[in-house]
């Protein structure tokens, strides 16, 4: 792995996905769409809508250093192939190519996608949203949107998110979210990072680039990493199961 993702796992980025290590089966029917508040939903419909977000079978994107990563929308399989290692998610467990190099992979086998596929991701079941007061982040006068997990949702449920959008536009700006897989314990320390520039693929806005910046006594700070995306498809085709079994002799991560 390149020294920006090594940097983005030792700023310990790399723990705040966890609550999202588990099946997610996306329903699309009225019941479910209500149970989003109106702020949210409004933010799905000026990133191309929640339900046509479900629509979607498959995805998949390529980092900087190499890497690609292949993400069944529906089940949250994940085949992620790097330099070094290959790292899949086969609805069960964690798999590593060489086992060796298993050390940080159930951290990290999810970690781009999910704050890729903002805000979608946070429609996900078992989701508990509190409007919260606006704030001044990167010279705009943003609202915001808590997200908190119920119980037993994933290996993080006490990991929370502040959704920062536009009011004009209801475009998401930035993200705020403190990480508690270790300690878990809940933490009123948040990380930030910027999104300000998306590209429309099959109707859906996606980020190009996300900037980490630091955040520290209610002060945005300097960037400290970005991460940009390019070979981006999405698609309502099923991706090859295949694609996801573990083969033989691979690894498996554990929690470490």
């Amino acid at each position: 792995m390149k020294h920006s993702v090594v940097r983005l796992i030792m700023l310990g980025f790399v723990s705040v996905t966890l609550s999202q290590c588990k099946k997610v089966e996306h329903e699309t029917d009225s019941k479910t769409q209500l149970n989003h508040p109106e702020p949210l939903t409004k933010i799905f419909d000026a990133h191309g809508s929640y339900s046509a977000w479900s629509q979607m079978n498959s995805l998949s994107f390529s980092l900087a250093n190499g890497e690609h990563q292949l993400i069944d929308l529906h089940s949250r399989k994940v085949l992620v192939e790097g330099e070094k290692r290959t790292i899949g998610f086969d609805g069960k467990d964690v798999w590593v190519v060489p086992d060796s190099l298993t050390t940080g992979a159930r951290f990290y086998h999810n970690l781009y996608f999910y704050f890729f596929s903002m805000p979608f991701v946070l429609g996900d079941p078992g989701i508990n949203y509190e409007i919260v007061g606006d704030k001044e982040l990167f010279g705009m006068n943003l609202s915001g949107i808590k997200i908190s997990y119920g119980d037993g949702v994933g290996d993080s449920p006490k990991d929370n998110y502040i959704l920062y959008f536009d009011k004009a536009s209801n475009t998401m700006k930035a993200l705020m979210y403190t990480v508690t897989f270790k300690s878990q314990e809940a933490s009123d320390k948040f990380n930030l990072i910027k999104y300000d520039e998306w590209q429309e693929v099959e109707g859906i806005l996606l980020p190009e680039k996300l900037q980490w910046y630091q955040y520290k006594n209610d002060s945005v700070g300097e960037m400290r990493n970005e991460v940009i995306f390019s070979g981006i498809t999405l698609s309502k085709d099923k991706p090859n199961e295949k694609s996801f079994i573990k083969p033989e002799g691979a690894g498996i991560a554990g929690m470490q």
